[in-house]
């Protein structure tokens, strides 16, 4: 199968369908050689049916064996099995990689200029790729394997060492909780998950060796920053003293950002808490969806913007986990309805297009863009709150909105090297809602502006804070006067026609030499072309993706004229990115019903989780997938790290040997808090941490030393983890949490059956909440233990 396919990738045909004729009829050669491509094609298609049977076969007769069998008996069959098949696979591929070689030699031989051109075309491109899409800012020198690596991108998933079966059986566990399904087909379902996992491997890496050491070698230079470009989607590479400097430059501004002494979340989160509560019966709010349990700081990183002098940062702040985070995405799904109303707005480019192409320009008229100067930092919030709240009243909707609104718009405040800023005005940076409250307000905005504005616009369409106007030429400064005298904070800059072209969004708008208007897409100088790279290890459906979404923006933004050139400039850059070219498909094609399914998302492994999709499907599941591992993961972050600040399950180990595992909903920071006070204050009954180091002396539980064994903030895939970890290592929990199906046992086996097997990543070997207790090292934890045993202990106690 390998073989078919790495033959129909390099353009070979195999002897067993090459199609020849015994008389040398002209133009035969190229009819030939596309039906033997088309029958190539057509035996691989054959072949995955008939692997399909195989394994399907395979686990038909499994199933019966385990009726007839011990357990034993048939794991010792499977692994017996197991190697004869490993053998016989290693003798094929032999013989498959030596006929390749030999059907390669032969094609070069007939056509060498043919060849040499397909081999050394994408090499040339390549390198020039990897010129414009990384940028070395930094004093260091890159070496070559340094430079390829992140030539990829950032986004490119490395292809996981091992196999992640906690992951896997915590994904698959829950779905099959969520859906109705029988208990036998139910069962049925499990056992061939296990099955399927027992003789599962993992996929080879998809990195040379040089490449993959000098990711590991870029990880541990901490004086190094790596992280996008603002936009092209380009790598940067930057001293990290100077990245920390930038940063700092932009928090001097005292106009925008004030220092505070303490952090703002506890407060925050408790006047939200508070508020949702309060409202939660006229609202309807789900209070537990709404109000998170384990609340993080906004963090503030930048990226640079390669395209302007000295490479200045655009501040950006991560909401995710804040205070306010689920509450703004849950109004800015009631808010939404509210705009989109005004005949200036413009939905995206689709739209944009169909308005534009039928437009006639007059000799005296001119293109020009309008751009709003940081919009968000500049709204003014009152002026805000009033508008949305006028909306409300208009639509017959609550006005409590505007309450909570206010709120999540005026908590901006952010986290920047342990180090807290409030926001000194705007709305606040990175929460969901701010840009639908920035649209509200530009559509009220222009009302007022085109009402009274001294030029007449033809014609005028926005898209949050850029605007598209045809004006006279003459008129274009005394409009753009009358733009910044409405409201002192919003200011506009433009941008007139060049060369009879203007960019917006991402349409080129082109007027031609009769004053008719042509459109075709619009990249900027910046941009690479760099998209999701072929090799990297995502589903191929996410692969595909990526040709069909760019093919769709062609056809749906070009003109005819303009069409050709844009589809042909597609196809380069999907040959560049090693990205085949999509075909056309019948998307009209009805579609068979099913039942309705809760869906299973799993970690992509090549090999694995992609069957365990197929077997899922019998059950009407749908199957997505997500890649385990990017390269910007496997760096370091440029987010500011909050050790312990996330809920999941976690590791606390005695000295002894043994562990105790625990899961939380709020931090891990806090309940490790929780079990030090159980201890100290000897609540035997509460914790069994305390009931172990009570029933055994001279026991030392490493408080300093708390694991994270996996981030999970739902609810039930955090009790199966938990339930996992306890299988896996020795513990001394007094219950076995959640009851976990026997056909998982032989996977936790496995795992298990490996002593240097750990999912487990050290965090800070000093944690943040014990830096200032006296327990720091193992010596003066003896002592903290000694003083709880001692008498005094017990009377204060």
């Amino acid at each position: 199968m390998n073989f078919l396919k790495r033959c129909r990738d390099h353009q070979l045909i195999p002897t067993c369908v090459k199609i020849s004729t015994k008389k040398d009829i002209r133009g035969s050669a190229k009819i030939l050689n596309q039906a033997s491509k088309k029958l190539l094609r057509t035996v691989i298609q054959q072949k995955r049916f008939d692997l399909q049977i195989i394994n399907n076969t395979i686990d038909n007769l499994s199933s019966e064996l385990k009726t007839v069998l011990t357990t034993f008996d048939f794991n010792n069959c499977i692994e017996t099995l197991n190697k004869r098949e490993i053998s016989k696979y290693n003798e094929c591929k032999d013989k498959q990689i030596e006929k390749y070689q030999t059907l390669t030699i032969k094609s070069n031989a007939k056509h060498p200029c043919q060849r040499r051109n397909e081999t050394q075309q994408p090499l040339t491109t390549d390198a020039n790729n990897k010129q414009r899409t990384v940028y070395n800012l930094s004093k260091e020198t890159l070496d070559e394997p340094t430079i390829k690596v992140l030539s990829k991108g950032l986004n490119f998933a490395i292809t996981p060492q091992k196999i992640p079966y906690e992951e896997i059986i915590c994904s698959v566990a829950d779905c099959l909780f969520k859906n109705n399904i029988g208990k036998e087909d139910l069962e049925a379902i499990r056992q061939d998950i296990s099955s399927l996992l027992r003789r599962s491997s993992a996929p080879k890496l998809n990195l040379p060796k040089d490449e993959f050491k000098a990711l590991y070698n870029l990880r541990n230079r901490p004086e190094l920053t790596i992280l996008r470009a603002d936009k092209g989607n380009a790598t940067v590479i930057m001293d990290t003293s100077e990245y920390n400097f930038k940063i700092q430059q932009l928090l001097s501004d005292v106009s925008t950002y004030k220092k505070v002494k303490i952090d703002p979340t506890t407060n925050t989160l408790k006047t939200i808490t508070d508020l949702i509560k309060k409202y939660s019966e006229k609202l309807d709010l789900d209070v537990n969806s709404t109000i998170p349990s384990c609340a993080k700081p906004p963090r503030l990183y930048g990226l640079p913007k390669i395209h302007k002098p000295n490479a200045p940062l655009r501040p950006i702040v991560s909401q995710i986990d804040s205070p306010t985070y689920k509450l703004a995405q849950h109004l800015a799904k009631i808010l939404s309805p509210l705009r989109g109303h005004t005949r200036a707005h413009t939905k995206d480019s689709y739209q944009f297009v169909s308005e534009i192409k039928d437009l006639h320009l007059a000799d005296n008229e001119t293109m020009v863009s309008f751009d709003v100067q940081s919009l968000f930092t500049c709204l003014p919030i009152e002026d805000c709150i009033s508008i949305v709240t006028r909306k409300l009243e208009d639509n017959n909707m609550p006005t409590e909105y505007a309450v909570l609104l206010k709120h999540c718009l005026t908590s901006g405040y952010l986290l920047w090297k342990e180090e807290f800023y409030m926001q000194v005005d705007g709305v606040a940076m990175g929460s969901p809602v701010s840009p639908v409250v920035a649209d509200i307000f530009m559509e009220d905005f222009e009302e007022k502006a085109l009402l009274t504005a001294p030029v007449n616009q033809r014609f005028y369409k926005r898209y949050v804070d850029d605007t598209f106007t045809i004006l006279p030429s003459d008129k274009v400064t005394a409009f753009l006067n009358h733009l910044n005298s409405i409201n002192p904070k919003i200011q506009f800059t433009m941008e007139l026609e060049a060369n009879n072209t203007l960019a917006f969004l991402d349409v080129l708008v082109i007027r031609n030499p009769d004053n008719t208007i042509d459109h075709t897409v619009y990249r900027k100088n910046t941009h690479t072309n760099r998209y999701l790279n072929g090799e990297s290890h995502h589903h191929p459906s996410q692969l595909a993706t990526v040709g069909k979404s760019l093919f769709q923006r062609a056809r749906g933004i070009c003109d005819r004229k303009h069409l050709a050139a844009e589809l042909q400039h597609v196809e380069q850059v999907l040959q560049d990115n090693k990205l085949r070219v999509p075909r056309l498909r019948h998307s009209d094609r009805v579609k068979p019903a099913t039942v309705e399914r809760v869906s299973a998302v799993l970690p992509y492994i090549r090999g694995v989780t992609d069957k365990v999709g197929y077997i899922l499907k019998r059950a009407s599941i749908k199957t997505y997938f997500k890649p385990l591992k990017k390269i910007g993961k496997f760096l370091p972050s440029v987010k500011c790290h909050i050790p312990l600040q996330d809920a999941g399950v976690y590791k606390l180990d005695c000295e002894c040997g043994l562990s105790y595992i625990g899961q939380t909903k709020r931090s891990i920071k806090t309940r490790v808090k929780e079990h030090i006070a159980d201890v100290k204050h000897r609540r035997i009954g509460k914790s069994a941490v305390c009931e172990h180091v009570q029933d055994r002396p001279r026991h030392y539980i490493r408080f300093d030393r708390p694991q994270i064994l996996a981030k999970e903030h739902r609810f039930l895939p955090r009790m199966i983890r938990e339930a996992i970890e306890i299988k896996k290592h020795p513990n001394f929990n007094r219950e076995d949490g959640w009851v976990l199906p026997s056909a998982w046992d032989p996977i936790i086996n496995k795992i298990k059956s490996k002593p240097k097997y750990t999912t487990a990543r050290l965090q800070d070997t000093v944690s943040s909440f014990c830096r200032h207790l006296e327990c720091s090292s193992t010596y003066r934890f003896r002592n903290f233990w000694k003083d709880l045993d001692s008498p005094s202990s017990a009377t204060r106690h």
